[in-house]
């Protein structure tokens, strides 16, 4: 396949500047709506298996990333992993789940105090 970058001077293409909020836009239509796999399939199918960068903004992406990722606890969400909350708790808040019938607290006895 070789890399976009190889591929892009064979066809005479040129890199494109993409303003900050039209990639951010992008990528968070991708992620939304869990378009990765689409997108890999795409490229692939253009023969593309790298995306070209200039080494600017993936320095300050990644100093970034590696700054957070350090400064986030151990139990943090990791991408592309699943978890299933062992309380049975709403994965997002937290609380026990709302059912029809009680408030989700049922055979919860004296577990202690409820996750925040």
């Amino acid at each position: 396949m070789g890399t976009y970058v190889d591929q892009a001077k064979g066809n005479g293409e040129l890199l494109a500047d993409v303003p900050v909020d039209t990639f951010r836009s992008h990528i968070r239509f991708i992620e939304k709506h869990n378009l990765w796999d689409e997108v890999r399939g795409a490229l692939a199918e253009a023969g593309v298996d790298t995306v070209a960068m200039d080494i600017r903004p993936v320095r300050v992406i990644s100093e970034l990333v590696a700054a957070k990722g350090d400064a986030l606890p151990e139990e943090a969400d990791h991408s592309g992993a699943v978890v299933t909350p062992e309380c049975g708790c709403d994965s997002i808040s937290g609380r026990p789940p709302v059912t029809p019938v009680g408030g989700g607290d049922a055979g919860a006895g004296d577990a202690g105090a409820r996750p925040q």
